[in-house]
């Protein structure tokens, strides 16, 4: 059975890239009666916003993602918050020293710091003698688990990208488990992908570059490695990565500004995949029906506000009319003061002429 899972950080508002990551993994998923799971990565505390994991949770719900395993709804394979498997991943880590595949670096801050340090660690610790690793872990000297990186060459197959080679001197041996003891983001994925029976991975194509890595340790604990597939970027009108900061909206931005969650799902499903057709508006259950992983694209999408402004409008126009006046109704009712109106035949009137609910408010007068 396919299993796929969505992993987000609780770091605040939920990213339009992310929701449409959230989206793909649903839908490949749903098309071949696999398992949809939610799973938390909250192994960075200091970036923990209070509050983001029910945005989260909102916001699946509001999307119509419904999950089948999660942190709120159980599952066979849980916990499914980081911060909760901590034991799993140092014993993992340090059966990792013990096969040779990692080890122990008690480099302070300072030294990994110091301005004559390479970019790159020198593995300095690797060669510490065993006596003095065990002298120092019994004085609870402060370390880290380092994946030992190997030499040559890194291959894997994406399905978007297709082959991928990696010299592995590009990659440095990275921190697997950080001073407090938590894991790093790359080894507890890997981790939780594997004990949760993840067999796509889906997510953005910024980590094509540490997916090496991720095989290795695979290979090093004899696992199967799972199928990727990582996502071009969706770039804001100025062709950068959308960003908070350079005020791109987030869903919740979206929602707020009068957009329904269905018009903004089908959208960011065609922002990166192409259907057969030249068909445009999709119900969810549509797109389970006819998403094919293969139509994805390897170029950068652009968000268009304006052409979701129009989806927008489309979805309005086909909404019942006895739904849209109920939908209706608070604003009809703050802007029509004057007395027996009828005023479902006023949402009627506009229906077809509006792309956001709001837009009523103004509409009417041309009516009267």
């Amino acid at each position: 059975m396919i299993r796929t899972r969505f992993a987000p950080s609780p770091t605040g508002y939920m990213h339009i890239g992310n929701l449409r990551t959230a989206l793909y993994e649903y839908l490949i998923a749903k098309h071949y009666g696999g398992r949809f799971i939610l799973r938390i990565e909250d192994t960075d505390q200091d970036r923990q916003v209070e509050g983001s994991v029910d945005v989260i949770y909102n916001t699946l719900k509001i999307a119509g993602l419904q999950y089948d395993e999660g942190p709120d709804i159980g599952g066979d394979f849980g916990p499914y918050i980081q911060s909760l498997r901590k034991d799993i991943y140092l014993k993992h880590a340090r059966e990792l020293v013990e096969k040779g595949k990692a080890y122990y670096c008690f480099c302070g801050k300072e030294r990994m710091d110091a301005p004559d340090v390479h970019e790159k660690y020198d593995r300095r610790c690797l060669y510490l003698p065993a006596s003095e690793i065990q002298a120092k872990l019994a004085s609870n000297s402060t370390y880290v688990i380092r994946q030992l990186i190997p030499e040559g060459e890194s291959r894997f197959l994406d399905l978007v990208y297709g082959d991928i080679t990696v010299n592995n001197d590009e990659l440095e041996d990275q921190v697997l488990i950080k001073s407090d003891g938590m894991p790093t983001y790359n080894f507890a994925n890997v981790i939780d992908d594997h004990l949760m029976g993840i067999t796509h991975v889906i997510r953005g194509n910024e980590y094509l570059s540490s997916t090496p890595k991720y095989n290795q340790l695979y290979e090093a604990f004899g696992w199967p490695i799972p199928i990727y597939i990582h996502l071009p970027l969706i770039l804001n009108a100025n062709g950068e990565k959308l960003s908070k900061r350079k005020g791109d909206a987030s869903f919740e931005d979206l929602l707020s500004q009068g957009f329904l969650a269905e018009a903004i799902i089908n959208y960011l499903a065609l922002l990166g995949w192409s259907p057969e057709s030249n068909k445009e508006i999709f119900s969810l259950a549509e797109l389970i029906e006819q998403f094919d992983e293969t139509r994805l694209s390897k170029a950068p999408s652009v968000f268009d506000i304006k052409k979701l402004t129009w989806m927008n409008g489309e979805y309005i126009k086909r909404i019942d009319p006895g739904k849209f006046c109920e939908m209706s109704l608070p604003v009809l009712k703050s802007s029509i003061k004057t007395q027996g109106v009828d005023l479902c035949y006023v949402s009627a009137m506009v229906q077809t002429r509006i792309n956001f609910i709001h837009e009523i408010a103004t509409a009417h007068i041309r009516i009267f």
